[in-house]
């Protein structure tokens, strides 16, 4: 039997979570960003791929890599598919763990959406933890199953003996809920409340994921996307609540004329006509003349909208602002010097 590697002895955290979309990505770059010592990064199984320059790359992997890590490629910071766990060792993690934590003095290592994720093949995140001796944080949302699911882990934690560092949770700022779980033994060492400029959207980033045909306002493809709203109203209607909201992205059958006038007399982000229908050619005009990008997507109404809202806002590692505004948050909101030291 082959046996692991030994660890070179460098503190590293491990940043995992109990649900899906618990803002994992935003923590573990507002922890690095916030490290004042020579700082590395790893992800042992890909979760969402992108292409840049033509190559297939890790999302998050490539986001550390250009922000925080610059010495490894994001195929060596993320080297394992997703898919590939039931054939993998532990010795093959820890071999790729190594020589990205070469001359590190401190490591972040980030798990996939769901901790539990590899269990059945001895590489889920407590097993990595255990391996790595991590200080394991667990990010969770606050909704009653991910709480009931949190205290389900912390107890399997305990008997396992695996220490929890912290708990850190997403979209609240209910100081109640912290004392609640700190009374049940659950240390938790922050709370990220909703911040509107973190979970807003790029336009190309809808198009991106819907494979959407742009018909106009092709130069304003960076506009942000702070709400989404379904146009299955009357024009009239959709006129008075498309007024209230701003910074929008406006969703409607490619046959609703009438609902895409209304919206493009309006502040907006862009227009996403579905069921693959193209529009009249004034809608197209209006749009063109505005600067609107207007969008045809091939699915349907509700689909189209269930997609956009489960996509993850992207963070560009070019986006100084936001990426400032991530490390800002962290240390107001995380006992970032709890985690660290």
């Amino acid at each position: 039997m082959r046996r692991s590697p030994i660890i070179n002895l460098v503190k590293s955290i491990f940043v995992s979570s109990i649900t899906p979309r618990s803002g994992k990505t935003v923590i573990t770059l507002g922890l690095a960003l916030n490290s004042k010592v020579f700082t590395g990064f790893f992800k042992p199984f890909q979760e969402k791929m992108i292409t840049v320059n033509g190559q297939q790359v890790e999302e998050d992997a490539y986001l550390m890599q250009s922000v925080i890590d610059f010495e490894a490629s994001p195929a060596e910071l993320c080297p394992f598919p997703r898919e590939s766990i039931p054939s993998l060792t532990m010795a093959q993690v820890v071999e790729a763990y190594e020589r990205v934590s070469k001359n590190k003095e401190l490591m972040i290592v980030e798990g996939v959406e769901l901790i539990t994720a590899g269990f059945l093949y001895g590489l889920s995140g407590f097993d990595i933890v255990e391996r790595l001796k991590s200080d394991m944080i667990l990010l969770s949302n606050v909704d009653q199953e991910s709480l009931d699911r949190l205290a389900m882990i912390k107890h399997y934690m305990d008997y396992r003996g695996i220490p929890l560092k912290g708990v850190i949770l997403n979209f609240c700022d209910d100081v109640g809920i912290e004392n609640f779980l700190k009374s049940k033994g659950i240390p938790v060492i922050g709370s990220m409340p909703y911040t509107p400029s973190l979970t807003t959207l790029h336009v190309f980033e809808i198009v991106e994921e819907l494979n959407g045909l742009v018909l106009a306002g092709n130069e304003n493809l960076n506009n942000l996307v702070e709400k989404t709203i379904i146009g299955a109203m009357s024009r009239d209607s959709a006129l008075r609540y498309f007024e209230r909201v701003p910074n929008k992205a406006v969703i409607t059958g490619g046959d609703r004329n009438d609902v895409s006038l209304a919206a493009l007399d309006t502040s907006m982000a862009c227009l996403i006509l579905t069921g693959g229908l193209l529009p009249s050619q004034e809608i197209i005009d209006r749009a063109r003349n505005l600067g609107v990008p207007l969008i045809s997507v091939r699915e349907d109404t509700l689909s189209a909208s269930e997609a956009i809202e489960k996509l993850i806002a992207r963070i560009d590692p070019n986006d100084e602002k936001k990426i400032k505004l991530i490390k800002d948050e962290v240390a107001k909101n995380i006992d970032v010097g709890r985690i660290l030291r």
